[in-house]
């Protein structure tokens, strides 16, 4: 089976990229456009230290979840040849530059080559870890917009509890599908090997702290009078987030914001602007700098290792 995927399909996301980016800037421009810059400078200076610091509490806690999904990843599919203390670096590093950069599959699973590559793991053996912690991920979406739309935010008021029970008896089907022996999918080439209904569980259960983090990173920094009850504002994040997805756009820059300020009324959108902005920096600036840093610090080390033993 060919690797590689149809020309059609290339092309078909290339052009939804493509329009997701346009809409967006074109948002963008006329949100900005109406918006008064001294407004936006006063609620940039109205943000209190203790939302910052609540923030950037938030995101180590979403980081230690995408360590613990890499952590486990690494366990089902590379068991015993790669060290937990690696695959929890691994995890918090690739995210963290990724997230910043765009193309994370490309990017994310570079760095993860790289780091998992120095322990003596192939290309098969990190693209089976990638696709098990996306998964997790994945499932970690699934039930938080479940408990949402079972919680009945505003923004569905009235018919989401239906699509949450949907959701809710396609994951309880997915457990009992998986069972208690793992099962294995041939894709493209490539043997992912699922995770029993225990580990699946697990994921989902990280995968719901994760999301709450990251979500509670930017919730925080809105000012009482314009942040919406958690439970409304969670939809109106995974929309953004998935659009910035969809686009390819470094970090979803640009796209994220657009779909965030589309929410809010004219008058408000100064406050949720420093606010995004603010989250910009706490959870995807970052963690970037630190991530690379540490990612070059240990080439650094690689290197040095290796130096010595060249020499003889």
């Amino acid at each position: 089976m060919s690797r590689s995927l149809p020309v059609w399909s290339r092309l078909l996301s290339a052009a939804l990229a493509l329009g997701v980016i346009g809409l967006a800037a074109w948002l963008l421009h006329r949100y900005l456009r109406a918006m008064r810059w001294q407004d936006f400078a006063a609620a940039w200076q109205a943000l209190p230290a203790h939302a910052i610091v609540a923030s950037a509490a938030a995101t180590c806690a979403s980081f230690a979840m995408l360590a613990a999904f890499e952590m486990q990843a690494a366990r089902l599919s590379a068991h015993g040849r790669a060290s937990m203390r690696r695959a929890a670096f691994a995890g918090v590093v690739s995210n963290a530059i990724g997230n910043l950069l765009g193309f994370h599959a490309i990017t994310a699973s570079a760095v993860r080559y790289r780091i998992y590559g120095a322990a003596g793991l192939g290309v098969g053996d990190t693209a089976r870890i990638v696709g098990v912690a996306g998964m997790g991920v994945g499932l970690g979406f699934a039930v938080v917009i479940t408990g949402a739309l079972i919680w009945q935010p505003a923004i569905v008021e009235g018919w989401g509890r239906w699509p949450g029970l949907a959701l809710l008896l396609a994951l309880a089907g997915l457990l009992v599908w998986l069972g208690r022996s793992s099962r294995t999918l041939r894709l493209f080439g490539w043997t992912l090997k699922f995770p029993d209904a225990r580990a699946a569980g697990l994921q989902m259960a990280i995968g719901a702290v994760e999301m709450c983090s990251a979500i509670a990173a930017l919730h925080v920094l809105m000012p009482a009078a314009v942040a919406p009850p958690f439970v409304d504002f969670l939809p109106v994040y995974v929309a953004a987030v998935l659009a910035g997805l969809i686009s390819h756009a470094p970090g979803g820059l640009g796209v994220f914001e657009s779909i965030l300020l589309s929410v809010f009324p004219q008058a408000q959108r100064p406050d949720v602007l420093a606010a995004i902005l603010c989250y910009r920096l706490t959870y995807t600036a970052g963690p970037f700098v630190l991530g690379s840093l540490a990612f070059g610090a240990f080439e650094w080390r690689l290197r040095s290792r290796r130096a010595p033993a060249a020499a003889r």
